[in-house]
Parts: structure tokens; C-alpha cells; sequence
């Protein structure tokens, strides 16, 4: 008989009636050391089960008796198995056996065991099972906590669409239920959503707490919208939050957010502002010089932090790897991955994936094969791309040949392991081989990612893609890029057209598409509507091509402007002709 079976009968047998142990009362009270103990929460499933059966054998369960079962089987751990997946099924199946025991005593007529049961099906993922508690159970049953735990459970399982569903069809809401759909659209990565969402809680007169505030902090961070964050941090001043203990959770979104939006002033004085700091705290200023290029800081501070007691988490070594992969600094990096379990931690796929993105833009592409050969766990598409990526910086195409066929047999729909492959065998004349690719990418109807490139200006996200004429702007816009192509060139700018996608062999036509690339759409809104000595600061959701990043930085010596950009893997601050990247990204 399987295993999972085995599990399943030994759980409904603890369900089963059993003689009352010995000193404890037969009253169902609430003061039953028996009810004391199902309300501890985080013991293993067969725990509850076993506290559950025994309640029962002394009296009647009543609907605290479910509750309780619900709630501690909700954040209930399950003991070692030789399976993997044993701890999730005895949970599954110990939601159902609750479930099948509340229907038989009729509990689920109250909303209390109803939002208990709820949350239990949406904290094991099972959303079509609490979908069908809440369809059936009769409206006058079900109370806001309802709704808010079902539109919570879809938006922490990424369905953005179910979570608006039963948003829109609430008949009174809460700040939890704004909060949720805020959530929901953060996890969804529809940040401007998420701050549309806000700002409807805000005209609906709801005061925003913590809770809602982290999110909308995160989607100031992907959006780099450093005036809705700055919004933000004055009114956690001017209702004094920062007064109150035990929000790091705030402050650290607050770091985050400034990072990410490339204030690290204001990065730093919220950081040394902070009383108590946590690990996480520490993670996110590490990271966020990591991203800016300040390897030398953030390392740094990760001694700093060290000689301070804290324990680094996995999550430190990420971005400390991070730091040394963004200026070069190999035997540093390899030394910090040698030194993981000294500190108790075992490296994750994440540390190897660091470790070989840190050796492939160092030129070590043969080194960084082995490392991702050799690591215990299989590498995810993702790490193979840095390497290829890497393959095509330095033109490495014996490495970046094998690299870049099996990410093609990884993810067969992604367009855009199709076009990196075909621009290196292109740069190396292996016509044939380019041509091939091209042909693979069209017969699979693979599509390559769109670029986007987020802009904001008084308090609006505005967002471009390559090519786009849907801006109110965009004939001034285009005619700007026109104006300050026409100067670049008389100062001697030639377009680099080496990669530039398929087969678009003519030069001008080249040239054409690099000209309207969505992070140049963005600076020229930017040239035109932000004033003179303002960053202007572009989010983009792909890495810079090589020719916008000589465009930029051409641009910000000819227009005396600073141009902050904010690719897929660091920040790029443009300033006089130079960018802090020292050209290493």
C-alpha cells in the first residue's frame, strides 16, 4: 500500500473516538487544559489531531473546539519523512478530515469555524477547496473576514484576477481588504495597479497602517517612484511611526525603497536612524550598494555587521556575492562562498548561481561553466542566462554555443534566449548557425520579453516601450530624440548596431530601432519635463543594450543632465560623460 495511504488512515484513526485520559474533566470548557493545548499553534499535524480526538472522547466538540483545531492545524509543522512531499499531503489530508468532523457537528454554521477553515485551505494553497466553502456557505454566515481571507489567499497564490473578483463583489470593506488587494497586485508585479488601489483606499477615507504601507513601498521601489516613497516616509513622520517600536519591517522598506530609487542618502540616514536593527535591515543596505557599484561599502558594512553579532542568512550572502560581481572582485567573492558554513550556512542554488555570474563577467566563462556543472543542485535557467550573457560580453563563443543551445532546450518559448544565441554566432560571422536559430525561434513562436522603462514626474509612473506612440507627448518626444541625435553625431557618436536582433541587415533600419528604444523614450520625457537640476530616474525592467549606454552617457555631458538608470542587475548613474559603472555590468 503507498505511503501517502498509510498516512491517511493513521490520520483518520487519531479522529476516531478514544477513552478520555485520566485527570481531565468531561466539561467542554474553555478552560480545559486539553482546549489550552490545541490552542498552541506550530506542533506537529498528528498533534492536533490526537488533542482533537481526545476533546471529542470527553464531550461533544463545540464550535471553539473547531476553531481551535482549524487554527492550529493552519500553522501546524509536520515531522521528517522520507518523502519530500509527506509533510504537505498529512496537512492536505488533515484539512480534509477537520473539514469532513466540522460538516458532521455542523460548526460550519458559524463564521468563526467558516474563516478558520478558510484560512486553512488558502495557508495550504488549496484556493479551489476554500472556493467552495465560501460559494456554498450561506451569505449570512460569512462576515468581512471572509472576504478579506479569500481575496488575501488569491493574492498570495499570484491570481491577481480572482483576487479582483471577489474585491469588487465585497459588500463592505475593511483596511484589511484594501490592504490585501494592494498586496495582491504587489505579488502580482502590477505595481502601478497596486498604487492605483492606494489611492482609491485614500479617497475612500481609509488611514493607511503598516501593513498597507510596506506594500505600497515595495511598488514605489519596482516603479522607482521616489515621490509616491517620499510621500510615504513623511506621513510615517507625521504619524509617528518612527516613535514606535518594532518597526524595522517599515524602516527596512523604507531603505529598500530609497535604494532602488537611487537616493542612497536617504538610504543611509534611515538606516542609521534605525534603533534596532535586524538582519534583514542589514540585507537591504548591503544589497542596495551592491546594486549602486559600491562593492568596497557594501562589503564593508557586511564585516561591520558582522563584528556587530548579527548571523548572516542566506539572503546576506546573496547580496554580498552580489557586491563582488559588480566590481569585479573574484578571489573576494570565492573567499566569502568558502566561508558560508563557517557561518551555518549551506550554499543554496542562489550562492552558486552569484558565484558563477561573478567569474563569467570577469572574462572566467570555462571556470563559471564548472562551477554550474559541478553544483549539487540543478542550475535554473536563469543562472545559465548570466553565463551567457557573460558568453556574449567577451564574444566567448566555444562556451556561450553550449550555454546558449541549452537554454534553449530550458525554456523553448522564451524569444530572448533565441536572440542572445543568434547575436553571438552573428558578431562571429557563423551566418548559418544565426539563421538556424532564427528559423528555430520562428517555427516554436517563441517571443522575446518586452522592454519598459518607468519614468515618474509629479507623482505619475509614466511608462514606455520601444517604439511607442501612446504617450500625450510623444511628437515632442520623438523630435527631441531626433534633435539630440543629430548633436551626438556632431560630436562623433556612431550607433553600435552589433546586437541588434535577427535578421535586420540594414544598417539604417538598425539604427532606426536603437533610436527608440523605451529608456530613451523615457529620457527624452525626461529632458523635456523635468527641471534642469532634478535627476531624471528611469526604471528598466530589462539589462541596458551596449549602444543606449553610450547614448546616455553622451547625453548627460552634452545636456549637463544626471541620468540615474536602474536596469535588471544594477544601477547606472550617468553624470558628465562617465557612468558609475565604470563600463562592468
Amino acid at each position: 500500500m503507498p505511503a501517502h495511504s498509510h498516512r491517511l488512515r493513521f490520520l483518520a484513526a487519531l479522529v476516531g473516538l478514544r477513552p478520555a485520559a485520566a485527570g481531565f474533566s468531561t466539561a467542554p470548557s474553555r478552560g480545559c487544559p486539553l482546549h489550552a493545548a490545541l490552542a498552541r499553534r506550530g506542533g506537529p499535524v498528528a498533534a492536533a489531531l490526537t488533542l482533537y480526538s481526545r476533546i471529542r472522547a470527553a464531550a461533544s466538540p463545540t464550535p471553539y473546539t473547531f476553531s481551535l483545531l482549524l487554527a492550529s492545524l493552519a500553522s501546524s509543522s509536520s515531522p521528517r519523512s522520507p518523502s519530500p512531499d509527506a509533510g504537505v499531503s498529512d496537512r492536505h489530508a488533515a484539512a480534509g478530515l477537520a473539514h469532513a468532523q466540522a460538516l458532521k457537528w455542523g460548526a460550519l454554521a458559524h463564521t468563526v469555524v467558516t474563516n478558520c477553515l478558510l484560512k486553512l485551505y488558502c495557508s495550504l494553497g488549496l484556493l479551489p477547496a476554500a472556493r467552495r466553502v465560501f460559494d456554498t456557505t450561506g451569505a449570512a454566515a460569512l462576515d468581512t473576514v471572509s472576504w478579506n481571507t479569500m481575496v488575501s489567499g488569491y493574492g498570495k497564490s499570484g491570481d491577481l484576477e480572482a483576487a479582483r473578483e471577489v474585491f469588487v463583489r465585497m459588500p463592505e470593506r475593511s483596511l484589511v481588504s484594501w490592504s490585501a488587494m494592494v498586496d495582491a497586485c504587489v505579488r502580482a508585479e502590477d505595481f502601478s495597479e497596486a498604487l492605483r488601489v492606494f489611492d482609491r483606499m485614500m479617497e475612500e477615507g481609509f488611514r493607511p497602517d503598516a501593513v498597507v504601507l510596506v506594500s505600497v513601498l515595495k511598488a514605489c521601489a519596482h516603479l522607482g517612484a521616489v515621490e509616491r516613497g517620499q510621500w510615504v516616509h513623511r506621513y510615517l513622520e507625521a504619524e509617528g511611526f518612527g516613535r514606535r517600536s518594532g518597526n524595522v519591517m517599515l524602516e527596512t522598506a523604507l531603505v529598500d525603497m530609497y535604494c532602488k530609487c537611487g537616493c542612497m542618502e536617504e538610504a543611509w540616514r534611515v538606516f542609521n536612524g534605525v534603533r534596532n536593527h535586524d538582519v534583514v535591515l542589514w540585507n537591504a543596505m548591503i544589497g542596495g550598494l551592491a546594486m549602486h557599484g559600491h562593492g568596497n561599502h557594501a562589503i564593508e558594512l557586511f564585516r561591520r555587521m558582522l563584528e556587530k553579532g548579527f548571523v548572516p542568512n542566506e539572503s546576506t550572502f546573496v547580496v554580498v556575492l552580489c557586491a563582488c560581481t559588480h566590481t569585479g572582485r573574484v578571489d573576494e567573492g570565492k573567499e566569502i562562498f568558502r566561508s558560508m558554513r563557517d557561518h551555518g550556512v549551506e550554499p543554496r542554488r542562489e550562492h552558486y548561481g552569484c558565484l558563477a555570474d561573478l567569474l563569467g563577467r570577469a572574462g572566467l566563462m570555462e571556470e563559471a561553466e564548472v562551477v554550474l556543472l559541478d553544483m549539487p543542485m540543478e542550475p535554473h535557467a536563469s543562472q545559465w542566462g548570466a553565463l551567457m550573457s557573460s558568453c556574449l560580453m567577451h564574444n566567448n563563443i566555444v562556451v556561450g554555443k553550449r550555454v546558449g543551445t541549452k537554454l534553449i532546450e530550458l525554456e523553448p518559448d522564451d524569444g530572448g534566449r533565441y536572440v542572445v544565441l543568434f547575436n553571438l554566432y552573428a558578431v562571429n560571422g557563423l551566418w548559418e548557425d544565426a539563421k538556424a536559430v532564427r528559423r528555430m525561434m520562428e517555427e516554436r513562436g517563441a517571443k522575446k520579453e518586452t522592454g519598459l522603462s518607468f519614468i515618474e514626474w509629479n507623482g505619475l509612473v509614466h511608462e514606455f516601450r520601444s517604439g511607442d506612440t501612446r504617450h500625450p507627448q510623444t511628437r515632442m518626444i520623438y523630435a527631441l530624440l531626433e534633435d539630440m541625435e543629430q548633436r551626438l553625431q556632431l560630436i562623433g557618436y556612431v550607433k553600435d548596431t552589433s546586437q541588434v536582433l535577427m535578421d535586420m541587415y540594414d544598417e539604417e533600419d538598425k539604427g532606426s530601432n536603437l533610436s527608440y528604444h523605451s529608456e530613451r523614450l523615457a529620457l527624452a520625457f525626461g529632458i523635456l519635463n523635468i527641471p534642469h537640476d532634478t535627476p531624471i530616474r528611469i526604471v528598466k525592467n530589462l539589462r541596458v543594450c551596449r549602444d543606449c549606454h553610450v547614448h546616455a552617457k553622451l547625453v548627460s555631458k552634452l545636456y549637463q543632465r544626471e541620468i540615474i538608470v536602474r536596469d535588471r542587475h544594477r544601477f547606472h548613474l550617468f553624470r558628465d560623460g562617465v557612468c558609475s559603472c565604470n563600463d562592468y555590468w
